[in-house]
């Protein structure tokens, strides 16, 4: 739309000053039908300015020369010459331009050398400053153009350069955790699950309460389930890890785990929910398992999971007393973890006593 509005523009500008130029030089020779073409040739040209600003400058050149040589009145028709070589150098194309102003300024020169006069002269020297007016403007505008996207191409590698040291030092940051988790935590958690086996076997060699030989196989069993999720947290924190993490389907298995009795509720059309959603699903349904068989002092416990059209809710309740322990890390660990996955997280007593954490996670429905 601007390259129309500058042909039109430019058009309406050089055949009318033409026009008002012959008024004023009856020496000149009049504008014909070969002017005329002359003139909307060199306008015409500026079309190619958007994508080959050469042929643009080419085109407008040739036909200011032979208007120029054929005798015409002087006027403003040289204009589209000049904003071609404007836009050529301010485009790069340097070498085209300083090409093109040459001729400009050449052929003049050579006219009045032929036949010098001094208002020929003065014409020339005055033609020729503003050749090089234009040039010269368009070279600043180039190197101003080039200054900027030197500065911005620098900013983006410095931006490149921060963003892959903070995820050097990020890698770092997890390799130490995961050395940490590996050397220490996990051999102390591998010295629990060793130790509460043989004890549950001297339990029952020695004819002991059966509840305790339970509560050690439990005891047991918890503690192989958290080196296996230790592994797979190491398995994401170090480079290149793919352990997956574990979600709703892996909810029995947790539940068995537990020392009062669980009753596990699904409800709504089950589906694959995405993985953010899923785990943390299971770490909701973790945690709070894990508060009611420590605090709670509950004789049962009902997890349901219940699957809406764009939602899936999570309740875990109990009839312990639950309301009377502290908001602690466990809990506003659940509450961060389900407000980065988009969702709504609460806890509190129930009406019929005992105690409820509930989540609602966004899950758009996936698949059939």
């Amino acid at each position: 739309m601007r390259t129309v509005a500058l042909v039109c523009g430019m058009a309406v500008l050089v055949v009318g000053t033409s026009v008002l130029a012959y008024g004023n030089q009856p020496a000149a020779r009049p504008l014909d039908p070969a002017g005329y073409a002359l003139l909307l040739a060199a306008v015409a040209s500026l079309a190619w300015l958007p994508s080959r600003p050469d042929r643009a400058l080419a085109g407008s050149v040739a036909a200011a020369v032979a208007y120029f040589a054929s005798g015409y009145a002087y006027a403003l028709w040289p204009a589209p010459a000049l904003v071609a070589t404007s836009a050529a150098i301010s485009s790069g194309r340097r070498a085209v331009g300083w090409a093109g102003a040459g001729v400009l300024v050449a052929v003049p020169v050579g006219a009045v050398s032929l036949a010098p006069r001094l208002d020929g002269i003065v014409g020339v020297v005055l033609w020729t400053s503003l050749v090089l007016v234009v040039t010269l403007s368009a070279e600043v505008s180039r190197t101003r153009r080039a200054y900027v996207a030197l500065i911005e191409e620098r900013a983006a590698a410095a931006e490149r350069d921060r963003a892959e040291e903070a995820l050097r030092l990020a890698q770092e940051e997890r390799l130490k955790v995961a050395r940490e988790l590996h050397d220490v935590t996990s051999h102390t958690v591998s010295v629990i699950a060793l130790h509460a086996a043989v004890a549950a076997e001297a339990v029952d060699r020695a004819g002991g309460p059966p509840e305790a030989a339970e509560a050690l196989l439990v005891i047991r069993r918890a503690s192989r389930e958290a080196l296996a999720e230790m592994k797979a947290v190491l398995g994401v924190l170090r480079p290149g890890g793919t352990r997956p993490q574990p979600g709703s389907a892996e909810l029995p298995e947790l539940l068995a785990t537990a020392t009062v009795p669980v009753a596990f509720e699904t409800t709504g059309a089950r589906r694959p929910l995405p993985p953010a959603v899923d785990l943390t699903v299971y770490r909701v349904v973790q945690e709070a398992l894990t508060n009611t068989m420590r605090h709670a002092a509950a004789s049962r416990v009902t997890v349901a999971l219940d699957y809406a059209a764009d939602a899936v809710e999570v309740r875990i309740d109990d009839d312990g007393r639950g309301g009377d322990a502290p908001w602690g890390h466990g809990l506003t660990g659940m509450a961060e973890r389900v407000g980065a996955a988009g969702g709504e997280f609460s806890v509190g007593e129930r009406p019929g006593g005992g105690f409820r954490v509930a989540a609602r996670l966004p899950a758009e429905r996936m698949g059939p």
